[in-house]
């Protein structure tokens, strides 16, 4: 079941005894949870009957324990258990027992990564509940995502500023979430949000964004292209996420690179690229800046940093910073520093 199938079933169905939320789209769990609380529990005993688990924190035994026990107000005890995939086989053993008949004053959510491991949970869930399959959107349908979302806000977001607002936040659902909540705040009673929005409005969470920390590059500014990657650390982002960011970059620009030197129309590119020819024609500008071999190089070090990160002891910001500098004071001899 998908998520738009789950929230039919919440305002048609009769309700599971359980339900298996598999996936890393956290956002869309939650949203889901909410549904199902505001379906299972009048309001005035929430407090009471919707809890919230950890299964690296509390055993298998104990829910089940906690299940049996009967609902003080509503008709339904409702308990969540996040990360079920972290108990262990023999850890499981109640569970898969309760899953056998499970008990008619409660229901049961089971949230578990979408990692190998859980067949057997996820089989047992589906036998007498429902499984629902959260799985969040890439970077090449995000913008879709996006504007479907703005659709659910009665607001049509045009695909240029979907674009430009993935670009500025990156692929985290909160994050782009929080964004289109502001952005649609900010438009008042106007139906449109388009990229002047965006860009005036969505948060500098980057300070700098990947895309202009590559300008830098381009230009050998390797002062302000340090400064950069320094402010990218400094408001949080994780290493090993600004550089998947530069990568993903890197390959738009190599491919908008090729696509020039082989006479593609801006019009087949964004065809090829999935990306709206607006953003296109920022990539094919760009990519002017750089050769192909340099973006070969560029992308090679890159990768060479992200195996460095995984498995060595070095502090992750040296590492980042080292890379800026050989990449902004000249791409020669790039493989021999990693």
């Amino acid at each position: 079941m998908k998520p738009f199938e789950f929230q039919k079933h919440l305002a048609k169905g009769p309700l599971a005894p359980v339900y298996l939320f598999k996936g890393d789209a956290d956002l869309l769990m939650e949203e889901a949870w909410a549904g199902l609380v505001e379906r299972v529990i009048p309001a005035n005993a929430r407090r009471f009957n919707g809890e919230k688990l950890a299964a690296k924190d509390c055993p298998a035994v104990e829910v089940v324990n906690r299940l049996r026990a009967l609902p003080m107000f509503g008709s339904k005890r409702l308990i969540m258990v996040r990360g079920a995939h972290a108990w262990q086989k023999d850890q499981q053993k109640p569970l898969l027992a309760y899953l056998e008949e499970p008990y008619p004053s409660a229901c049961l959510v089971l949230t578990v990564s979408s990692r190998k491991g859980t067949e057997k949970l996820e089989a047992a869930a589906a036998s007498v509940g429902v499984v629902v399959d959260f799985v969040g959107p890439t970077e090449w349908n995000v913008a879709q995502w996006l504007q479907e979302r703005a659709r659910s806000k009665n607001k049509k977001l045009t695909p240029q500023a979907a674009s430009v607002l993935f670009d500025q936040t990156g692929l985290d659902l909160y994050r782009l979430e929080q964004e289109l909540e502001k952005l649609t705040v900010y438009v008042g009673e106007r139906g449109t949000i388009d990229v002047a929005d965006v860009q005036e409005l969505a948060s500098a969470q980057r300070g700098f964004t990947i895309f202009e920390l590559l300008r830098l590059i381009s230009r050998r500014d390797t002062s302000q292209a340090v400064k950069a990657m320094r402010r990218l650390l400094l408001s949080g982002e994780q290493p090993l996420v600004i550089l998947a960011l530069m990568a993903r970059q890197v390959r738009l620009l190599w491919q908008s690179r090729d696509a020039v030197e082989r006479g593609m129309t801006p019009a087949d590119l964004s065809r090829r690229l999935r990306l709206p020819q607006s953003v296109v024609k920022n990539y094919v500008k760009e990519s002017a800046s750089f050769s192909q071999q340099e973006l070969s190089r560029i992308h090679k070090a890159i990768r060479q940093v992200d195996i460095g990160l995984k498995g060595m002891g070095t502090k992750p910001e040296w590492f980042m910073e080292h890379l800026v500098l050989r990449l902004s004071e000249g791409l020669g001899g790039l493989t021999s520093s990693f």
